[in-house]
């Protein structure tokens, strides 16, 4: 068996290695120059790769009982990219130090807040395994896609390819899981199988696209394949994500990837609109008026289609919807104890004590929430002991937004800390641009109802953002394409190599 070609500094890759796709034009459409027909590297450096590539393909798997239990789902790929991190741990310090030298006393940071909430509140030892385990993958996910993409430089197709294959198969699962709801194709036998695959079984009202929640679809796709197509200029990306939309809003997929089409379609029209000709060029000024005719078109038939938008639009957010007036509820009860604790508030009540914040500010929600009129659901009982028993497999402690888990967890000052460093790793990149302004503000939108530490838009965002040569993909140069970028890679990657 032939050996993986090395990736030391100054190996340089094999004929066999050596990328040789048509030189008219690539896969994406776009038209190629002899500046793009240079080799890029090999999609395998050494065996740890195959890790890299696995954590790829397994993206979408993110709600099935194999998985690693974290803050409200299940995912398998955070602890892959840990374990390529690890793999390469000898080129990690070069990578901190150089790109990003915040991350470390970030986490130090975390740490000793999280003591604190544990010596004055208590270790809650499952729930706090998982959210050290998640902060530790963020990173690591990090780091990951600086060693692939930025030291080996593995080409970008490569990962555009599993991918699509990756999406496309999840995609073709919820259709799957579709087909056999009742009323549709009795398979009664197939459904009880897959009823002990997933921490919460919601095929048979909704298809199941292997993610723990049907709200998650937005992250995966704007979070994740949007953001991709921005780097590569693939074609094959939106054609993905507009197939996954259209699909999961016509198969009835809920509520959220409808607000999330809708939102990601304002801010990609945003991102792309050259606004400083906007009002010296009258037809430029109509095609954007037109653009946000077709927005707010667009968020007239959300609503109109989905009848939870109407009943929240006429009965209000506490009594419009079992679903949502809960996780306003999950928001609220912790940050109520942090009001009426403010050292809590300001440091944390620990890593893992998520739970017990609920519990201390169940019952000033609960007044307040009764008192504007939310309607009572049996999800909102049990939050009375959020540690309690319950029917939900991956536990009662979540809110299903970010902010309000990482302020109660860690308090306002390391959140106010976190926010300030992000801001300052794209300043300091000088990075700032409107796509990358609209990305951040994508994402920023995006985790208002989603808590998992460990998700990969950030980390793709970051590092993003802290490669040099990545201004030109995000500017939508004109002959920018996947070719072109994987060449610059190269060419980063050399520099890194310099200081190692």
């Amino acid at each position: 068996m032939r050996p993986f070609p090395s990736a030391d500094a100054g190996s340089v890759p094999s004929a066999d290695a050596v990328r040789t796709e048509g030189v008219a034009c690539g896969h994406d459409g776009s038209r190629r120059s002899a500046h793009d027909r240079r080799p890029a590297g090999p999609s395998c450096s050494d065996a740890s790769d195959l890790l890299f590539y696995a954590a790829l393909a397994l993206l979408p798997v993110d709600g099935l009982v194999w998985g690693v239990q974290m803050p409200y789902w299940s995912p398998c790929s955070p602890v892959l990219f840990l374990a390529y991190a690890l793999c390469n741990a000898r080129l990690l310090p070069r990578l901190l130090a150089k790109r990003f030298p915040a991350l470390a006393p970030m986490l130090a940071l975390l740490a000793a807040v999280s003591a604190f909430g544990w010596l004055t509140v208590g270790v809650n030892a499952t729930y706090a395994l998982r959210t050290v385990l998640a902060m530790a993958c963020a990173a690591c996910t990090l780091l990951a896609f600086a060693v692939a993409w930025s030291v080996k430089r593995l080409p970008m197709r490569a990962a555009v390819n599993v991918l699509v294959c990756a999406y496309a198969c999840a995609f073709l699962f919820g259709v799957f899981t579709w087909l056999i709801q009742p009323g549709r194709v009795n398979l009664p036998k197939v459904s009880g199988t897959l009823m002990g695959w997933f921490l919460r079984q919601y095929f048979t009202s909704r298809p199941q696209f292997l993610f723990a929640e049907p709200s998650y679809i937005g992250m995966h796709l704007f979070g994740v394949l949007l953001p991709m197509f921005w780097l590569t200029r693939d074609r094959r990306l939106p054609i993905v994500v507009v197939t996954f939309a259209a699909g999961a809003l016509a198969m009835g997929s809920g509520v959220r990837i409808a607000l999330d089409s809708v939102c990601a379609l304002a801010l990609c029209l945003m991102a792309v609109c050259p606004w400083r000709r906007v009002w010296r060029d009258r037809r430029l000024l109509g095609a954007v008026c037109a653009g946000v005719m077709a927005v707010c078109a667009a968020a007239a038939a959300a609503v109109w289609s989905q009848p939870r938008l109407r009943a929240l639009f006429h009965a209000g957010l506490l009594a419009g919807d079992d679903s949502m007036s809960a996780r306003i509820f999950r928001s609220v009860a912790p940050l109520t104890a942090g009001v009426h604790d403010w050292p809590h508030l300001l440091f944390g009540f620990g890593a893992g004590n998520l739970g017990e914040a609920m519990r201390r500010g169940y019952a000033a929600t609960l007044s307040w929430y009764q008192d504007a009129g939310g309607r009572m659901s049996v999800e909102i009982a049990e939050l009375r002991d959020p540690l309690g028993s319950t029917g939900n497999l991956a536990g009662n402690a979540f809110t299903m937004n970010a902010y309000v888990s990482f302020v109660t967890e860690f308090g306002l000052v390391a959140f106010a800390a976190a926010s300030a460093l992000i801001i300052r790793h794209v300043t300091r990149r000088h990075a700032w641009n409107a796509r990358t302004v609209c990305w951040l503000l994508l994402l920023a939108y995006l985790h208002l109802q989603f808590e998992a530490y460990a998700f990969y838009a950030l980390p793709l965002f970051l590092w993003a953002t802290a490669e040099p040569r990545m201004m030109d993909m995000l500017n939508f140069s004109r002959h920018a394409s996947v070719h072109s970028y994987d060449h610059s890679i190269a060419d980063s990657a050399a520099d890194i190599r310099k200081d190692m």
